[in-house]
């Protein structure tokens, strides 16, 4: 929300020094643009659109979020497992299916 109404400060001044720029003809009969003009509006808008979008998404994603794990870097993070820890693990495991004892003729 503070984006958007820092943006609508910055543009509304600009937009209106632009409007006030120069003489563009009585009401009912407007002087036509030029070229340069029709590109600076359509094309500077939607370029100048794509340049604050860049920056806002360049500038959010530097400065928020925890630091990365890079390769090389020694990790300093605590261990997660999923499970049992392998140092928990007593013995050897029981083996739940026993070759030869399913299928068919299996005792279960």
């Amino acid at each position: 929300m503070l984006t958007v109404a820092g943006l609508a400060l910055f543009a509304v001044p600009v937009f209106a020094a632009t409007a006030s720029a120069s003489e563009i003809g009585t009401r009912y009969n407007p002087d036509p643009l030029t070229a340069l003009q029709t590109w600076g509006i359509y094309g500077g808008a939607i370029v100048g659109g794509f340049l604050v979008a860049t920056l806002l998404a360049a500038w959010s994603s530097r400065s928020s979020g925890p630091v990365r794990y890079r390769p090389g870097q020694p990790w300093e993070h605590d261990e997660i497992w999923i499970g049992t820890r392998p140092e928990e693990i007593d013995g050897e495991r029981e083996q739940k299916a026993v070759p030869g004892a399913g299928g068919a003729s299996g005792s279960w």
